[in-house]
């Protein structure tokens, strides 16, 4: 996947925005369901692809090699990556607060020396937060919007949402409600380019 255009400004023909999902409920193929489910899965799907039922596949991460990125370089991070935010997610979240929470938590989760949006396509950006305890897939914590208790979901599924463009969304809503295969072959690397369009 390659993230939208700076400055997230590319309207949205093809899918419901966050607010209109909430006022037009069960109105478009996305939005007749739960739209948290739907974007973040935020709960595990009945049936599972042989590829996604193996517990935790052997990661290349080495917890040994994180460098956590100072609370300066978070800031720095999230001004970097709020340029590339799609305007699906400026639509979906309250306001520009809980936005650079979710991107301050996805900057202390990968190593200050790597790009999970606009990084090198050849290099793995391996999660260094929360991970799913049966599967190990990286997992991140958030409010949804409307409510004040976190839930879970996972990285990739966020890191798609936020950044991806409009045909790469689409077709990946279309996928199971499970955390996304990733190309590299290691559901402990979030970068963005490695999120693949193939089903299991």
């Amino acid at each position: 996947l390659k993230p939208s255009t700076k400055g997230g400004s590319i309207s949205n023909k093809s899918i419901c925005s966050g607010a209109a999902m909430m006022a037009n409920w069960g109105n478009c193929r996305i939005c007749s369901e739960n739209p948290f489910t739907v974007l973040f899965g935020w709960k595990q799907p009945e049936k599972k692809c042989a590829a996604t039922e193996r517990k935790c596949k052997p990661s290349k991460r080495n917890e040994k090699d994180f460098k956590p990125r100072s609370e300066e370089e978070v800031k720095e991070a999230v001004a970097k990556w709020s340029e590339y935010v799609h305007a699906r997610a400026r639509d979906f979240f309250a306001g520009t607060q809980q936005l650079e929470e979710v991107l301050a938590q996805l900057a202390k989760g990968t190593d200050k020396d790597c790009d999970p949006v606009a990084g090198s396509e050849t290099q793995c950006v391996y999660w260094y937060g929360d991970v799913t305890k049966d599967e190990c897939q990286a997992a991140i914590r958030m409010v949804k919007p409307g409510e004040m208790q976190e839930s879970v979901t996972y990285v990739n599924r966020v890191l798609a949402f936020m950044f991806a463009t409009d045909e790469s969304f689409e077709k990946l809503m279309a996928l199971p409600k499970e955390p996304f295969r990733m190309n590299c072959g290691d559901q402990l690397c979030v970068h963005l380019a490695h999120i693949s369009l193939a089903t299991c």
